[in-house]
């Protein structure tokens, strides 16, 4: 977890290379929620500063406006039928829109809804982290309530509109048990609507 002064310098440095570039994070308000392709652009322009800035990876987006949150993209309902190769589960993943409001955005709740004989819903902050290939980004799903809190990882690929997670491995390292008569440990969702 970056520290305040990691934070403060990050959105520091960021705010000084938008005024000497063409200020690719102040560009927020080109973008309307929902727009994806505008979101992809941003992300990649984002991406390509924080590189040349040497900032870390985990320092949050200060730009404001709800257009700030990339992130925003994923927003609506995905769905992965036979789940994990099990007939008739089906996972839905419901993303949450950015706020109103909001000036600040490093994540969007998203709350991952399984049959009730499997457990409760699962509640995600959803991050966007580098891009993997042209149209696809790696995105941590981060689950703050849990008791120790975790994450898995997967991806999003804006050309198939797919997100994947991976539950097979835990904190990005830590790989989990196969899960018991599953033939893959990863969920494939497909947007099902926005």
């Amino acid at each position: 977890m970056p520290s305040l002064f990691t934070k403060f310098f990050a959105a520091t440095a960021l705010c000084a290379l938008s005024a000497l570039s063409e200020d690719p994070m102040m560009l927020d308000d080109a973008c309307l929620l929902g727009d994806d392709a505008c979101g992809l652009e941003l992300l990649q322009r984002r991406a390509g500063v924080a590189r040349t800035a040497g900032v870390a990876e985990d320092a949050p987006d200060t730009s404001p406006g709800v257009s700030g949150c990339v992130e925003g993209v994923l927003s609506g309902d995905w769905l992965n039928q036979d789940a994990l190769g099990f007939i008739t589960v089906n996972v839905r993943l419901h993303v949450y829109p950015p706020g109103p409001d909001s000036d600040y955005c490093d994540s969007i709740n998203a709350d991952l809804i399984m049959p009730s004989y499997l457990g409760a819903p699962v509640r995600y902050n959803a991050t966007f982290l580098d891009p993997v290939a042209n149209s696809t980004y790696k995105v941590k799903y981060y689950n703050p309530l849990a008791n120790p809190p975790y994450y898995h990882e997967g991806t999003f690929d804006l050309a198939t509109e797919t997100l994947t997670e991976d539950l097979g491995m835990l904190n990005g390292e830590t790989p989990l048990p196969p899960i018991a008569g599953a033939s893959t440990s990863i969920l494939t969702l497909k947007r099902v609507s926005r």
